[in-house]
């Protein structure tokens, strides 16, 4: 139910949120590095078609204006999903509107609601938090952090390929969220997704050589302890 028996609208279901993303980038083949193709992931993901707003205008005589967004929206038109979207603007907001519409549609929420609705705005904070799980997921970032990163605008801009305010905006989240309080359930993919992405995470954050694990420096160490001892029983 999206409202409740007292009439009151629902609070966005963060829980589901974090849980489907993270499934989809423990399972999915599409993305291997980031930044990622959003087309390649819905049809992985989804039997939604993908149009462009010009082959919209073009193709299928639809007014775009119509569509209630600039960047992208989800529609279903004679039982089929479409993604429509603007070819025209920046590849990284591109990506972000495709996988918001996405998340639209994985979360199963209702489509062509009126933005006075109630239920409007709650829809676009869980599809915008999917989003950005899956373009920047947290784990990554926080594994950053422990590799000595420091997690600026900045940082996510380049590593993840987004637009400034989608990088600062997930570092506010960030900033916000107490990794500490998240539920078992929560944390069962964490270290799964930080070893899928171990590549990504070598690339963009490499671990300093002091937290390096050496087999060949820890032999050399005990090569030289033991010279050290049999130096010192010649001694006695």
């Amino acid at each position: 139910m999206m409202i409740s028996n007292t009439g009151r609208v629902r609070e966005p279901n963060f829980r589901k949120i974090y849980k489907s993303a993270n499934e989809i980038l423990v399972t999915t083949s599409t993305i291997e590095d980031f930044p990622f193709k959003a087309k390649a992931l819905v049809r992985e993901q989804s039997d939604i078609a993908l149009c462009s707003f010009e082959k919209a205008k073009n193709k299928f005589q639809q007014n775009i204006h119509q569509f209630g967004s600039d960047s992208a929206v989800l529609m279903e038109m004679n039982g089929a999903h479409i993604i429509f979207y603007n070819e025209s603007e920046q590849p990284y907001r591109i990506r972000f509107s495709i996988v918001h519409e996405l998340g639209h549609y994985i979360l199963g929420h209702k489509l062509n609601l009126s933005r006075n609705d109630p239920l409007y705005g709650i829809q676009e904070v869980e599809a915008n938090c999917f989003a950005a799980q899956i373009i920047m997921p947290e784990q990554l970032l926080r594994q950053c952090t422990n590799r000595g990163k420091t997690i600026s605008t900045d940082f996510i801009m380049n590593s993840f390929g987004v637009s400034d305010d989608a990088a600062n905006k997930r570092n506010a989240t960030l900033a916000k969220t107490i990794y500490e309080w998240r539920s078992r359930e929560e944390r069962q993919y964490d270290d799964i997704i930080i070893a899928k992405y171990e590549r990504v995470l070598n690339r963009i954050a490499p671990i300093p050589r002091q937290q390096l694990y050496s087999f060949e420096d820890d032999y050399e160490m005990e090569q030289e302890r033991n010279g050290w001892l049999d130096t010192r029983s010649h001694w006695h």
